[in-house]
């Protein structure tokens, strides 16, 4: 056990010094210490950072977790149905034990400012909060590790039926197009559902648009190297071509829905994934994501 404690250290260590997002290095480091190798996506979830966009919700550590549980569930299941209920199993577990190892939930809270502005985000480099979260992402990488493994080894054998039905995934089906629904699947999103395994923060139809929005943008680039920490200091002061459409997705979601977040939406946040189920199959997040399907097209 120490042995691996050391090893998945060690990657998280390499992918925090290398990557400028917190979302993506998380992403990253749990999908090398399950042996995945997923570079467009990990880079496309640049923009779960702080928060979603830097709105302070949701860590995004335990994003970057909650997707590449998704990965894992793609390769330990072979229908969609299980891929995407198991997903959101892992991602309930990862949230509630989220908070046991960061102290809170929200980056706002973790980190003790806003991250908003480049005024803001310049104090929280200079205060040295950068090296925090990454000590941080070393904790919360190895309890992450064993709590996707056992959740995913608790879903075998598991009618999924109660539990398949699933915004995010709904979401990406209807947005991605079909190179991108080979690629990555629509199920390793399931985790978002609810606001990131139910939390209702972020909006999950609002979060897989602004992820394909930057898969988009990453792959139709010349180079598929990954971004510099340089080139990732200037997006992360929100200075990157590749913000603009998901940026606008994001302000004209909240004007026309009034909030970003789940619960607000709703009007509730869900009690287990057969509620969010329920919830969904019943059409309750139709006109959203009907909504965000739309500006995703625009965006195109």
């Amino acid at each position: 056990m120490e042995d691996r404690e050391r090893e998945v250290r060690a990657v998280a260590k390499e992918w925090w010094l290398r990557c400028t997002a917190c979302s993506e290095a998380s992403f990253t480091t749990h999908n090398r210490c399950a042996e995945i190798e997923a570079p467009l996506e990990e880079e496309s979830s640049h923009l779960l950072s702080s928060g979603m966009m830097h709105q302070g919700h949701a860590c995004g550590l335990l994003s970057g977790a909650v997707l590449s549980a998704g990965l894992q569930a793609a390769r330990r299941f072979e229908d969609e149905a299980t891929r995407s209920a198991a997903t959101l199993h892992a991602a309930v577990r990862l949230a509630g034990a989220y908070p046991e190892t960061s102290g809170a939930l929200d980056c706002r809270d973790i980190t003790g400012q806003s991250l908003i502005t480049l005024r803001e985000k310049a104090h929280y480099l200079r205060e040295g909060k950068g090296r925090q979260c990454g000590r941080l992402l070393m904790k919360w990488a190895n309890r992450s590790d064993v709590i996707i493994d056992e959740a995913l080894t608790e879903f075998e054998g598991r009618d999924p039926s109660a539990t398949c039905t699933n915004c995010a995934t709904a979401t990406f089906k209807r947005i991605a197009s079909d190179d991108e629904l080979a690629r990555s699947g629509p199920t390793y999103v399931a985790g978002l559902a609810g606001g990131v395994g139910l939390l209702g923060r972020s909006c999950a139809a609002l979060t897989v648009g602004i992820i394909v929005l930057t898969l988009r943008h990453y792959s139709s680039l010349r180079s598929h190297q990954r971004d510099s920490q340089l080139l990732g200091l200037f997006h992360e002061a929100g200075f990157g071509r590749f913000r603009k459409w998901p940026g606008a997705l994001f302000e004209e979601f909240k004007f026309e829905l009034g909030s970003d977040l789940c619960r607000d939406i709703v009007g509730r946040e869900f009690a287990d994934p057969e509620d969010h189920a329920s919830f969904v199959a019943s059409g309750g997040c139709r006109d959203v994501i009907g909504f965000v399907q739309s500006r995703v097209a625009k965006g195109e």
